[in-house]
């Protein structure tokens, strides 16, 4: 099971239960790069760690698969459906924006946020033309870095806004991948 879906469920913030499926976009590998650069600066004593339950399950952590969620909690695993909304949808750019902390409970997220009117749109076609609810009181696009304890994000913010958000980075997607509850990927290419 992805990260993704283990953090959604354990803040049941969307429906729970394994069964649900989830789409994104990929990062290009410029970015990735730097993502992995600036991980392998952050201090391990500082990251929030959960134990798994079984070897391969998500634990937070350093963020190993950096992507941006187009939309979760799709109860289906039919591709098709998602391909039919996405028609004539475009595909567009992604601006790197700023760095946010999303504080939770017992840990907090560094994340990188990013803006961008064509991945909204992804994600409203998505959410209202499949009736999926949408618990988030909006859609933030964003690459998650790493969960730290409590406070300590904080520490690593400024250095991320350094490392980032000084190249002026922007990418063009073209195509969303749909994973379903058994964590099958099928690519839609977008318009």
């Amino acid at each position: 099971m992805n990260w993704y879906k283990r953090y959604l469920q354990a803040e049941k913030v969307q429906p729970k239960g394994d069964d649900l499926g989830w789409s994104y976009i990929e990062i290009p590998k410029n970015i990735i790069k730097l993502h992995s650069a600036f991980t392998k600066t952050i201090d391990k004593k500082d990251l929030y760690i959960e134990k798994a339950e079984k070897k391969g399950d998500w634990s937070k952590g350093i963020e190993d698969e950096p992507h941006i969620t187009a939309k979760y909690g799709f109860d289906f695993d039919d591709p098709s459906k998602v391909i039919k909304v996405l028609e004539g949808v475009d595909g567009g750019f992604v601006k790197i924006d700023s760095i946010d902390i999303f504080k939770q409970d017992d840990y907090d997220v560094l994340v990188i946020r990013c803006k961008s009117k064509k991945l909204n749109n992804v994600h409203k076609k998505l959410t209202d033309d499949l009736n999926i609810e949408d618990k988030f009181p909006e859609f933030t696009p964003h690459i998650t870095i790493a969960y730290f304890k409590k406070g300590k994000a904080n520490e690593y913010k400024s250095l991320a806004e350094k490392h980032f958000l000084n190249k002026n980075l922007e990418f063009e997607f073209d195509k969303v991948f749909f994973e379903d509850s058994k964590d099958k990927v099928t690519k839609i290419k977008l318009e």
